[in-house]
């Protein structure tokens, strides 16, 4: 393509992204998509698998039995300067009309300079513009946003989890022309990928399983039905006299959810 020769003559930097969604199936164009004003320096990625440690009374060691590998977290730390030293970041409807390709173009021709007789302005609206649409309640579904980080070849489908906001560098009058933002994100899928990943049939579904041993109703309950709550129905259910001893071999039905 025409901009990406011109990117690569330049040496114009690809800008990370934040597509920003209503709802969990990421279909069409996002809501909004931010164009951070510097690229991240690093960013940090961490993963869990949750095992069952319970011990076996006057057992030697622990028999750590598999539960579920969480979705991926990742933080990243994003920079707001309003000096002029830097251009601005960006946030622009949908996925954009290409301008902000123009854009990086003039502030790759243009030096970037401030302004010293002009009133540096604060970078406070800047950051409430950032937060309001990664954390912001929305109304109409109850539920904070489903975002899409893109750099590069990374990519993410995921939640805002925490924001952590540094000021520094002020005005004569105390007002931030500097900051930054620490957001720490949760990888989030969609029911139909997850089935595809896992193999794993829907809680409106009756299942049944043969218990093994070790084998314990509570966490058997919860990987199926994602909900600490529901092992006591399961014990009415299959007409069970206690949930805590369950005879290896024992099949059971796990009711669909109501």
């Amino acid at each position: 393509m025409i901009q990406d020769a011109i990117q690569t003559t330049l040496g114009i930097i690809e800008k990370m992204r934040i597509e920003v969604y209503l709802t969990k199936d990421y279909s069409g164009d996002p809501l909004k998509t931010i164009f951070v004003q510097l690229n991240p320096e690093k960013y940090s990625i961490k993963q869990n698998v949750i095992y069952n440690e319970d011990q076996a009374s006057g057992s030697a060691g622990q028999d750590l039995q598999f539960i579920k590998i969480e979705e991926q977290e990742v933080s990243f730390e994003f920079l707001f300067d309003s000096t002029g030293i830097v251009p601005p970041s960006k946030i622009v409807d949908g996925k954009g009309d290409g301008s902000q390709f123009y854009d990086a173009l003039t502030d790759a021709i243009s030096p970037a300079i401030a302004n010293p007789f002009g009133k540096t302005e604060s970078v406070e609206e800047e950051v409430e513009k950032f937060k309001t649409l990664l954390m912001g309640f929305i109304s109409s579904t109850h539920q904070t946003s489903y975002l899409r980080l893109i750099w590069g070849g990374y990519l993410l489908n995921c939640r805002l989890k925490s924001m952590d906001i540094d000021y520094y560098v002020f005005r004569k009058d105390g007002r931030p022309i500097r900051a930054k933002v620490k957001c720490g994100f949760k990888g989030t899928i969609d029911y139909q990928l997850m089935v595809a990943k896992q193999d794993a049939q829907s809680s409106d579904l009756t299942h049944e399983r043969i218990f093994k041993m070790g084998d314990k109703l509570t966490l058997t309950s919860e990987s199926i039905y994602n909900n600490d709550g529901y092992y006591i129905d399961v014990a009415k259910q299959n007409k069970l006299l206690t949930f805590r001893n369950i005879t290896a071999g024992t099949v059971l039905q796990f009711p669909p959810v109501k």
